[in-house]
């Protein structure tokens, strides 16, 4: 069994034990962004994914040392850090070009692709709206809330979606309470805890039931950087998870009652393409993707 010990950066070393005799301690420092998820859903299920990589990794690799860096960034703003490396070098972001070209994407999605399917927040008084959209065009009467920085932003735009663009996630949700556009798709953990957080101030403020978007583009985890040695731990780690069923485990413990909930399984699925998505994207490995029912 590893040994963790807190250090005063408020990170958590763990020393792997070989017989009796244990690996220098943080050998390996990982510093992971605090923005990786807005949603406590899927941080929990990140972090958790993340610790039982790094230990299923310690028989190898040695002692490592985890660290949330306490800066507040945006997406453009995190990728020219994580370039560096230094105050942060490990995120789990929806991938895109850009990400892939200049960081290290380990390319096993974190939440087995279920980030991929979108279900939208609307202003539940208008949901007959959606009710008789059958096809993607039907669905192009309507505006999308879209971030200026994501990467579905330009999926969307490719996808001829007419799109209302914010900074943010808060100035989002505060146009479509205004009527500035008609629906805001979030991956399904999103939507369940932003629903629960904003319906205070917007009454109104409901999940869409009867449609989901699939958009191609998983979540990974992304070393900065360039270091080729904890891209290549974490990989291992997750490999290993993955073989004795635990990846799986932790998807099920985390994300079947979202599933539920959200009614995913019933719903109309329009699939958007991907033009810039890598022909490296593991689509052919069933054991990384979850599909709905």
């Amino acid at each position: 069994m590893p040994l963790y010990r807190w250090l005063p950066s408020g990170g958590v070393c763990v020393l792997a034990l070989a017989g009796l005799h244990a690996c220098a301690c943080a050998t390996d420092v990982y510093t992971i962004d605090m923005n990786s998820s807005k949603s406590r859903f899927n941080n929990s299920h990140v972090m958790s994914l993340l610790k039982a990589a790094l230990e299923a990794s310690s028989s190898r690799y040695g002692a490592y040392e985890l660290k949330v860096s306490t800066l507040h960034m945006e997406r453009e703003r995190l990728l020219q850090e994580m370039l560096r490396g230094v105050s942060v070098n490990l995120s789990g972001q929806v991938t895109s070009a850009e990400w892939e070209r200049g960081l290290i994407p380990i390319r096993i999605p974190l939440d087995k692709g279920l980030s991929c399917y979108r279900v939208s927040l609307i202003d539940g008084r208008k949901q007959s709206l959606f009710n008789t959209v059958r096809t993607l065009d039907d669905l192009k009467q309507y505006s999308v809330g879209a971030g200026r920085q994501w990467s579905s932003t330009s999926i969307y735009r490719q996808a001829g979606l007419p799109l209302v663009e914010s900074n943010s996630t808060l100035g989002l949700h505060n146009m479509l309470a205004a009527g500035r556009f008609q629906y805001f798709p979030r991956a399904i953990d999103e939507a369940v805890y932003e629903q629960a957080a904003y319906v205070q101030e917007f009454p109104a403020l409901a999940v869409e039931r009867s449609f989901a978007l699939y958009i191609p583009a998983p979540r990974y985890f992304f070393i900065g950087g360039q270091q080729q040695r904890l891209a290549q731990r974490l990989e291992y780690g997750l490999q290993r998870l993955i073989a004795d069923g635990r990846y799986d485990q932790l998807f099920h413990q985390f994300y079947d009652g979202l599933i539920e909930q959200s009614g995913l399984r019933k719903r109309r699925i329009f699939r958007l393409a991907n033009p810039e998505l890598s022909p490296l994207t593991p689509l052919h490995v069933k054991a990384y993707w979850y599909v709905p029912d």
